[in-house]
């Protein structure tokens, strides 16, 4: 049976995708060792790691993958937090405001109590009339 449509570009796609050369070349690489046009070996010397790490890089860029592949609810709603949490989280601000306001006032009373009581008393006031005989 022939195939119809365009060629596959593979690792091709990778040369679209924004980010840093040295990133776009370490999934050219891991992606033609999936497809086996390399081996884990001739991947590990052009990128200068040991194959453990390469193990690891593929595990952690495949994991990653199929969790951005996992079902998710459609529509905007899916990334706003739950009208619950937003009311609740403004139930918390508001309490913690109320407590936040009363403390400042206690402050602002213990501050003018504490300058009241370390002011110096003031000397008496000096009259122009001459004082009574």
């Amino acid at each position: 049976m022939a195939r119809t449509g365009r060629k596959p570009l593979a690792a091709g796609h990778v040369d679209r995708l924004q980010g840093s050369e040295y990133a776009r070349q370490r999934l050219r690489l891991l992606l033609e060792c999936l497809r086996e046009e390399k081996t884990i070996p001739e991947a590990c010397a052009e990128l200068g790691l040991c194959e453990a790490r390469f193990h690891t890089l593929r595990h952690r860029w495949m994991q990653g993958s199929l969790e951005l592949l996992e079902p998710r609810r459609t529509g905007r709603r899916c990334k706003e937090p739950a009208r619950e949490e937003l009311q609740q989280r403004v139930s918390r601000l508001e309490s913690e405001n109320q407590q936040l306001t009363h403390q400042l006032r206690e402050a602002r009373v213990q501050l003018e109590v504490t300058q009241i009581v370390a002011a110096p008393p003031e000397p008496p006031k000096k009259t122009d009339r001459p004082l009574p005989r």
